[in-house]
């Protein structure tokens, strides 16, 4: 039974609109006799009924995720996905008594901590943001990636960009520099998510394109080629590229990554199909990461990898030591699962369920790769804070650390709680030798809620004996899909710059970028 979790990948949940969702969307019916059949004890057998049906296919839903008034609409929609998906053979219990199960132990609203609340230490870094950074504009930004280019533009003045535009369609190339920014529009797609760039002797970029801004079942999703050119002097005309199709006729792509899936000494394609309800697949297109993914006559041979739908993040690294590259992916909608698949080479790989997340609306939103404790193995950050689908913000979203034993056998412990998370990277941003953490929220009802309530941008310092400090850099102003950890002052400090996803649509030119620059406390 598919209750929710319709997970945030960028706009892939709910229209952002819908904000709050604490109850103020209740499907149609007699309320009051909902009310009066709520208060109703359920047998023994009737409990059993329902957790037997609701939790077949995924872990059971807990009363808690969202508020009683609430769960009318929820149990009705988890009933339609069960139809939909013909299966006959779950004995079905009346939606009254699943309605009771869940309405007797659920809040009248769900409650996160303040953000303001929370006690911060004295720090040793300060972050200061550049309130209007001159030429960072674009019209309803609804960025979806920001990617600090390596190397320096211009003699080392400037820092190198790419961001993706999931409502516009633009794929900007930009240079940021003490005076501002400069970008430039190099190609356009229908919905671009995320780039991952070609390796070997191919400059440019491999896309995944979502296909439609909002969630929808489809093909008009697709992998793409970008090609990688320089930008013109300050003032000049770019060229427009043309974008170079992969493959068309899949549902929603996130992104695309190369690597030698097969061992054959070519590169492939790791294709992210988010989908949504009955589309969607962790595939790989074989040779389509060759020579930036040049057109043949004949289509990529492809391996479905994993037939599942609400694929949202995926990577290549080497997780258990042995030398070969593995393949990591994190699974939203009804599944809140990170998977890896390790590689025994000559193509052959151990499926493995790394994390299984404890409800199917966790809400997981995106990980990161990093040796977070030092120890010579790559640990696996994750971040749980999709709003897009309830509107809900909830006291469970936060930043979790999947600590690697040295064989992707992972332990799950917690960071910081972050109500409406949407990504999280690591790097050391006080030069103490450790890794922190940044993360940035997308939660376009934060302004429904008291001012202090939620953290827009923070940083969680990593202190002695593995202790995680949490302090806000922003708060409220939750509207961060994106960001780069990078330099872009030329100070030998690591920045932030987020990327803005406005809810609202004006057709007026707003902030593409915001930056914080990192300075020692007190300068």
């Amino acid at each position: 039974m598919l209750l929710v979790g319709f997970a945030f990948v960028v706009g892939c949940g709910r229209p952002a609109g819908e904000t709050r969702g604490s109850g103020s969307d209740r499907a149609s019916g007699n309320v009051a006799e909902e009310e009066a059949t709520a208060s109703a004890a359920l047998s023994d057998d009737a409990r059993a009924r329902v957790e037997r049906f609701c939790g077949d296919c995924h872990g059971m839903p807990t009363p808690g995720s969202f508020p009683r008034e609430q769960w009318p609409r929820e149990v009705r929609q988890g009933y339609d996905f069960y139809l939909a998906s013909l299966r006959t053979d779950l004995p079905r219990p009346p939606e009254g008594e699943a309605i009771r199960y869940f309405q007797a132990s659920a809040p009248d609203r769900i409650e996160v901590p303040r953000a303001a609340d929370r006690v911060e230490p004295p720090s040793s870094v300060d972050f200061e943001p550049i309130e209007i950074l001159a030429g960072a504009d674009a019209i309803d930004p609804a960025i979806a990636q920001v990617i600090a280019i390596p190397g320096r533009e211009a003699g080392g003045a400037t820092l190198g960009l790419l961001t993706t535009d999931m409502r516009s369609g633009e794929i900007r190339r930009w240079q940021l520099s003490g005076a501002g920014a400069q970008g430039q529009v190099i190609t356009r797609l229908s919905h671009p998510c995320r780039a991952a760039p070609a390796k070997g002797a191919a400059e440019g970029w491999f896309v995944g394109d979502l296909g439609s801004f909002l969630p929808e079942d489809h093909t008009s999703g697709g992998v793409f080629f970008v090609s990688s050119p320089s930008l013109p002097a300050a003032g000049a005309d770019a060229a427009v590229g043309e974008p170079l199709a992969i493959r068309r006729g899949l549902g929603r792509v996130i992104g695309a990554v190369p690597f030698d899936w097969d061992g054959d000494g070519r590169l492939d394609l790791l294709v992210a199909e988010f989908g949504w309800r009955a589309s969607g697949a962790l595939r790989v297109l074989l040779g389509a990461g060759e020579e930036g993914g040049a057109e043949r006559n004949a289509p990529f041979p492809e391996v479905v990898v994993d037939p599942r739908h609400g694929v949202l993040d995926v990577a290549i690294a080497d997780l258990d030591g042995d030398g070969r590259e593995d393949v990591v992916a994190a699974f939203a909608q009804e599944h809140e699962t990170v998977d890896g698949w390790l590689s025994r080479g000559n193509g052959q790989y151990e499926h493995r369920e790394l994390v299984r997340f404890p409800e199917p609306s966790w809400g997981s939103s995106g990980i990161d790769l990093a040796d977070l404790d030092g120890d010579g193995d790559l640990d696996i950050l994750h971040a749980n804070g999709d709003t897009m689908d309830s509107g809900l913000a909830r006291p469970t979203h936060g930043i979790r650390a999947l600590v690697n034993d040295g064989t992707a056998r992972f332990d799950v412990r917690e960071i910081a709680l972050m109500p409406g998370v949407s990504q999280v990277r690591a790097a050391d941003l006080d030069g103490d030798g450790d890794l922190d953490v940044v993360a940035t929220a997308l939660h376009p009802g934060a302004a429904a809620d008291p001012t202090g309530t939620f953290d827009a941008v923070l940083w969680v310092e990593q202190g002695d004996g593995g202790r995680w400090i949490p302090r806000s850099i922003e708060r409220d102003d939750c509207r961060y899909a994106a960001f780069a950890l990078a330099d872009a002052d030329s100070d030998g400090r690591i920045d932030i710059v987020a990327g803005t996803w406005n809810a609202n649509v004006t057709g007026s030119p707003a902030p593409a970028l915001r930056v914080w620059l990192n300075r020692p406390a007190g300068r």
